[in-house]
């Protein structure tokens, strides 16, 4: 299985490697600049380590496809720019950003009541009794649970440790919610 894994992506690397360079030559970019950019982006994400990506293959192609051609486009402004920018761009995506503390946006989770119950009524009886019946009724439910309202985890990092798409987390989660806020009476 890891062999097929590896194989695949392989393959789609390559051919993800192509379609950008074919992007660039079709806005009539020089062949180093195209190579220089491409090149520029993915040593920077190397460097800033853990490169983030989209569970589905063709999520990832179109995002690394916009990403290129709006880099591409940019060339015509200043090449010395378009590195910067382009080395920004890969720190964005490697995750290591941290875009809301930019513009100082707070950011509060729709579940946060429920969060500060949990965390100051940890040993309430029917807080107990909650997490006994839901881990006895759906493990990956209680996992949820787990990692996103007594953990505080992003559906980034949840998407990862339980291998499924953040909108069947988000709708897993808001059950969670309206069944905890019903059972604890919040």
């Amino acid at each position: 299985m890891k062999i097929k894994n590896f194989v695949f992506g392989l393959i789609f690397n390559i051919a993800e490697t192509i379609l950008i360079f074919m992007i660039g030559k079709m806005l009539q970019l020089q062949t180093s600049y195209i190579i220089l950019i491409m090149l520029v982006f993915f040593v920077s994400r190397l460097i800033y380590g853990n490169p983030k990506h989209y569970n589905k293959w063709y999520r990832c192609c179109i995002w690394s496809s916009l990403v290129f051609t709006s880099l591409f486009v940019l060339t015509n402004l200043d090449l010395l720019a378009i590195i910067l920018f382009t080395t920004f761009t890969a720190l964005i995506s490697s995750g290591k950003a941290d875009v809301t503390d930019v513009y100082m946006w707070k950011n509060v989770s729709k579940y946060q009541d429920v969060m500060d119950f949990i965390k100051y009524n940890e040993f309430s009886d029917e807080l107990i009794s909650f997490e006994n019946k839901l881990k006895n009724a759906d493990s990956l439910t209680y996992m949820l649970y787990k990692y996103k309202f007594k953990e505080n985890r992003t559906f980034e990092e949840i998407s990862q440790l339980l291998d499924i798409e953040t909108n069947r987390i988000t709708e897993k989660l808001d059950k969670i919610d309206f069944a905890i806020r019903i059972y604890c009476k919040i």
